[in-house]
């Protein structure tokens, strides 16, 4: 079980991107990636097959559970995907992130960046000791990003998650609030 947000996602900008609440009316943008099935090779939701479930995603993404935010290039207002917290436990101070980017976008550091951006957040706003991250063991990308981020691999959640296919292993990551310079 995890403790709501109770708040709404602020406005967090970089040199070169702007993350913004998450809104209903992204759904057509995110449709566009979501659909695609090697964006959502590693996600734990398959692609999708109509803007009517990426709406149902988005509601998902935007309930009180989970702070989510739009990343956009900075000044634009096309976006390019999505980065988000949940799991929050605020008895023992730790969320975890998760992200996702459209596949014309991947490979420029925009989800280092936005991730980076959040993970400072929650740090300095929730107080959090600890953030984790999973990713499955195959999305090399995805375990780059959280390297780069300087999270360290704690081990492998055997058959942890289960998706529309079967239940699947995830690698576990983490960061302490001393490691991210806070």
């Amino acid at each position: 079980m995890s403790d709501p947000f109770e708040a709404t996602s602020p406005v967090l900008e970089s040199d070169t991107l702007t993350l913004r609440a998450l809104r209903s009316d992204d759904a057509p943008s995110v449709f566009a990636y979501a659909s695609d099935p090697e964006v959502a090779r590693y996600t734990l939701w398959p692609p999708h097959g109509s803007e009517e479930q990426t709406r149902s995603f988005l509601k998902m993404l935007t309930g009180p559970d989970i702070l989510s935010w739009a990343i956009l290039p900075r000044g634009g207002e096309r976006l390019e995907g999505i980065v988000f917290l949940h799991s929050l436990s605020r008895h023992h101070r730790r969320a975890e992130l998760a992200f996702n980017v459209a596949r014309g976008r991947w490979g420029r550091g925009i989800a280092t960046e936005a991730a980076r951006l959040v993970l400072r957040y929650s740090f300095e706003h929730y107080g959090l000791n600890r953030v984790e991250a999973t990713c499955m063991p195959g999305n090399a990308a995805s375990r780059r990003v959280l390297e780069k981020l300087g999270m360290a691999r704690e081990g492998r959640l055997r058959r942890s998650h289960l998706r529309h296919d079967g239940f699947h292993d995830m690698d576990l990551f983490s960061i302490l609030r001393e490691e991210a310079g806070g």
